[in-house]
């Protein structure tokens, strides 16, 4: 049961505006090697929409992987890199563009998060996303699609923070429609910091 929940909270894109980032976890791609890049104009497309997400200082030189898993449980590389840095395209079933670069904490926390573990996050995570995403639930890390009478939730610009032990409330907001850092998913294992980085506010796109 909760490996069917987590197939579907990937195919449907749950990390994440935040990182609903379409961690899509088919039974593998056949006949794809995890080291081996892209080739032909999609895969061009998702390397050039995966870049869009952090500074390009940053995302000249990261691996690029794409949301799907290879038959090792790895995700696809797209194309190596050499910094140390990761960034992942746009997964095409959330209703906003979400590509996104990330650093090995936040890759170890993706690969808990699909396998419905808890991450342990011993040292702080950065993640960047440049061109804003959306999450169908601001506290429910699992949710696939919006709570009746609810909205997806639409966020700017931003960078995320994954902290080593429990993130304090009384510190940190967890009101996603205010004009600062909140805390996304709070009180769960996945919880994490989103931090706008631009001008814009918050919003709810209705489902």
């Amino acid at each position: 049961m909760l490996l069917q929940r987590m197939k579907n909270v990937a195919l449907l894109a749950v990390m994440t505006g935040s990182i609903a980032f379409g961690l899509v976890r088919p039974g593998s791609v056949a006949g794809q090697d995890a080291a081996s890049p892209a080739s032909g104009s999609d895969g061009e497309a998702k390397i050039e929409n995966a870049m869009s997400a952090a500074p390009l200082s940053i995302a000249e030189n990261a691996t690029v992987l794409d949301n799907e898993l290879d038959a090792n449980g790895e995700f696809v590389v797209l194309r190596e890199g050499s910094n140390g840095w990761f960034c992942s395209p746009d997964p095409t079933a959330t209703p906003t563009n979400d590509p996104w670069c990330y650093d090995q904490t936040w890759l170890d926390w993706s690969y808990a998060f699909l396998a419905g573990e808890e991450p342990t996050t011993t040292v702080l995570g950065l993640a960047y996303m440049l061109q804003g995403g959306s999450d169908a639930s601001n506290t429910d890390p699992f949710a696939t699609e919006p709570a009746e009478g609810e909205d997806w939730v639409i966020s700017p610009p931003h960078v995320m923070f994954l902290l080593p032990g429990p993130i304090d409330q009384t510190v940190f907001s967890v009101d996603h429609e205010g004009s600062g850092p909140w805390v996304m998913w709070a009180g769960t294992p996945y919880e994490h910091i989103m931090m706008p980085v631009a001008d814009g506010e918050h919003s709810q796109l209705e489902a």
